[in-house]
């Protein structure tokens, strides 16, 4: 309702420091993509997400295996028929307990414990990979390194 009202979002939590009060360039940016957010490099995707997760949205972890995880400390959201079709995606999920919080499902990442989850940022992450192409990790010298997603 919110997106629908105001056309743009931007939600930040504590965490987020800003270096200018210009937001533009995110804005304009914004207005052909629809949604913003950060990658985490390193962190991958099936290393944070129980495998219920996955399953609810009818995936396999093993599709995600290239793709990292992504901040939602910093989001903006513009109002497009697409973004709308992603918004309602992380809601419905956020509403099933099946989607977000399985009971006993598990991380197959074989360097994270079991017990590490990122509940929304993994739902996002499914449905963002889903509506757009993903960046592919490589590496190059001795760091990774990630093409930046489109989302």
């Amino acid at each position: 309702d919110a997106l629908r009202r105001y056309g743009t979002i931007i939600y930040g939590d504590s965490s987020v420091r800003f270096n200018s009060n210009s937001f533009n360039p995110v804005l304009i940016d914004n207005y052909i993509r629809g949604f913003a957010a950060r990658e985490l490099p390193g962190h991958s995707l099936p290393c944070y997400t129980h495998v219920d997760t996955f399953t609810w949205f009818n995936q396999s972890y093993t599709n995600f295996e290239n793709i990292y995880i992504a901040e939602t400390g910093f989001l903006v959201v513009t109002d497009t028929f697409l973004t709308r079709l992603i918004m309602k995606a992380w809601l419905t999920c956020a509403l099933e307990s099946d989607c977000l919080v399985s009971y006993e499902s598990e991380t197959k990442c074989g360097r994270i414990s079991s017990d590490k989850h990122r509940y929304d940022q993994s739902a996002m992450v499914i449905i963002l990979t889903y509506f757009f192409f993903q960046g592919n990790k490589g590496t190059w010298s001795d760091q990774t390194i990630n093409d930046p997603a489109p989302y």
